[in-house]
């Protein structure tokens, strides 16, 4: 039973019997076309203590409202009473899931100009409306704040097979801004059937376009598009093609067509022509693999093309190549192409290979630390070695602690392995000692407010930071 303290006590009696009324009011099921009085009175109780100024009261009223009564004529009902409240008691009306409220929710859209009723009566629509109503969703949009994100919400949410044809259909219209957010919601539906639409808008002149229509392949797209997505990338600017690249590796490494995605980027990149190719080898070290590999290998005994391929192999996926980067470094005379393969093996020496277990990766970054040079290079690779989440990475990295130049990496190392509670409490002593020597040395205020936390043995959230 909701609690009603600040008011007197008659009047608590009597508010706590209505709530309890309203709460045992039974659900009617599917009435008759013609309810029944029982019905009607249940309905007119609900309804007379929906604009009421008692909070609980009204929340209970909503409540029925929500998923009491069923039947449009308690809809029709519901709605001439809430359509004068606050938007936020508007909005039960798309809890009913009844189609009767699409259309006071229509006409609030045409006369109120209030932005939080509006956005109530949009949802409303996406919740409740079908394919015609695809056009109003559509119109709100180009509006500002909370609307807009309804409709946006509510493209997501329409229902039936001639909604998603209508969404559909509008992607393919209209400004660049809005075709985009709604190529987004296209992939939020997961709708294979917009794959041609998707594959069209990948190569639009407009960059929001291409980024929204790659985003959504990445989601659901396969080998058959992966052509449509390479000629996306060619397309992007600079500044926009690794997010292009990132969706075709995604295609390649994690769809259910996986296989025939990589097979279908290999064929792209034979096919191309020498400037293209240079394009394409980033998104192919990521994918990585034995015919990827061969390429590099025919790249590195051409001097002219070693130096590319020395890039590609550090940007490869995991830590397969580690052999082969030792070997390179250790032979390398040219400082940069040095400091290019040394910065390869800090990236991937923690990542997995399907190969290496936690204490094999351990072990290829106490070797790759024995080839640093620079405190900048030692200082990466500490903080890389958080990603090993054991007592003996941090046995590794809690030493330098005492190490001036390189205390305030091991800081942030320490301090992200201490986020793993179950590691951290399992060997509490040790952690405590560490993070006391993190809160004597760094001036990061975050740093030290998560070392103060965990200490404590509470957590802390990346998102809210408290």
């Amino acid at each position: 039973m909701t609690s009603l303290p600040n008011v007197p006590r008659p009047r608590r009696l009597a508010l706590s019997a209505a709530l309890l009324a309203l709460l045992v009011l039974p659900d009617r099921g599917v009435p008759a076309a013609e309810p029944s009085a029982a019905a009607r009175q249940a309905a007119d109780q609900v309804l007379d203590y929906l604009a009421s100024e008692n909070d609980d009261l009204a929340a209970v009223a909503l409540d029925r409202v929500r998923h009491g009564l069923k039947g449009s004529w308690f809809t029709r009902a519901a709605c001439d009473r809430l359509s004068g409240l606050e938007a936020g008691r508007q909005a039960a009306l798309a809890d009913r899931g009844d189609a009767a409220a699409v259309s006071v929710a229509v006409k609030t859209l045409a006369s109120s100009r209030e932005p939080d009723l509006r956005a109530a009566a949009v949802q409303v629509v996406g919740r409740l409306g079908g394919a015609a109503d695809v056009a109003i969703l559509m119109t709100s949009l180009t509006a500002d704040g909370p609307e807009r994100e309804a409709a946006r919400r509510g493209l997501v949410e329409i229902a039936g097979p001639d909604a998603a044809a209508a969404i559909r259909a509008a992607a393919g219209s209209g400004t660049p801004a809005a075709r985009a957010i709604v190529i987004d919601v296209l992939a939020e539906r997961r709708d294979r059937s917009a794959l041609p639409v998707l594959t069209a808008a990948v190569t639009a002149d407009d960059a929001r376009l291409r980024g929204a229509a790659l985003r959504a392949l990445a989601r659901f797209g396969g080998a058959a598009e992966i052509p449509a997505m390479v000629s996306g990338l060619l397309k992007s600017a600079a500044e926009e093609r690794k997010e292009a690249e990132l969706a075709i590796v995604s295609v390649c490494t994690v769809s259910p067509e996986a296989t025939g995605a990589t097979a279908a980027l290999l064929e792209r990149h034979r096919a191309a022509d020498e400037a293209e190719r240079r394009l394409l080898l980033p998104t192919l070290a990521r994918v990585g693999g034995p015919r990827v590999m061969e390429i590099i290998d025919g790249m590195l005994g051409n001097p002219t093309t070693r130096p590319q391929a020395i890039d590609v192999l550090a940007k490869w996926p995991d830590a397969s190549v580690k052999d082969r980067l030792l070997d390179m470094v250790g032979q390398a005379t040219d400082p940069q192409e040095r400091g290019l393969l040394l910065g390869a093996l800090i990236r991937i020496a923690p990542l997995p290979d399907n190969k290496l277990d936690d204490r094999g990766k351990l072990e290829l970054v106490r070797q790759t630390m024995t080839l640093c040079q620079t405190t900048d290079d030692r200082a990466r690779l500490l903080e890389r070695a958080n990603a090993i989440r054991t007592i003996e990475a941090f046995r590794f990295v809690a030493p330098y602690l005492d190490d001036r130049s390189l205390a305030e990496p091991a800081c942030r190392s320490v301090v992200e392995l201490a986020h793993h509670q179950k590691l951290r409490d399992a060997h509490k002593e040790e952690f405590l000692v560490a993070l006391d020597k993190v809160l004597a040395t760094t001036a990061d205020e975050e740093l030290r407010e998560r070392a103060i936390r965990y200490k404590a043995g509470r957590t802390w959230d990346r998102k809210q930071k408290n």
